[in-house]
């Protein structure tokens, strides 16, 4: 059996992401969806990754969202935006999203060893 080796995840790195897919895609559904929060270990890095099966959304909306030009005050959420300046502040490296309308999201970083 494997050691549990603890990994150290940055504090509101999980939250505004589940959040958002609550938010913006589960709760924009008749039905509901599901949210899945997975973590992996590799070699040299843990990758954390949350996909749920809301709305998602078009390419040029996760550019947006990645950009750092991401306008504030203007009514549209941040989350995603600060925690993705802030893990490539911390790693070198943001979160990376993919999307497709109508079929969900799958938000993925990584924590190096």
């Amino acid at each position: 059996m494997k050691d549990n080796i603890p990994i150290q995840i940055p504090p509101l790195s999980i939250q505004p992401i589940v959040e958002n897919a609550v938010r913006h895609g589960i709760l924009k559904q008749v039905e509901g969806g599901t949210i899945r929060i997975q973590i992996v270990e590799h070699n040299t890095y843990y990758s954390i990754t949350i996909i749920d099966d809301g709305v998602g959304m078009d390419q040029q909306k996760v550019k947006q969202i990645l950009s750092d030009e991401w306008v504030y005050g203007s009514g549209r959420g941040i989350g995603l935006a600060n925690t993705n300046r802030r893990f490539k502040q911390l790693y070198g490296v943001g979160l990376d999203i993919q999307s497709t309308p109508y079929m969900g999201t799958t938000v993925t970083f990584k924590i190096p060893k």
